[in-house]
């Protein structure tokens, strides 16, 4: 897959100095999401998911200045 000219290249898994927004986000997701929630069904998981992205995508950073 080639983008913007580039082409495009995999990396391992876990290497946060290469992809640290990505690593980031997978651990505050694991941690204010799948260890707190318990899901009855695929459905419920699918909702409840979907609020949690909407609080997550909206959260004012510091690192922001205050913006989500």
């Amino acid at each position: 897959m080639k983008n913007a000219g580039g082409q495009h290249k995999l990396i391992p898994p876990r290497t946060p100095w290469h992809n640290g927004k990505v690593e980031r986000s997978h651990r505050n997701d694991q941690r204010y999401f799948y260890n707190w929630e318990k899901f009855a069904s695929v459905k419920d998981l699918n909702r409840k998911l979907k609020d949690h992205l909407h609080w997550s995508n909206r959260k004012p950073m510091r690192t922001l200045g205050g913006k989500s």
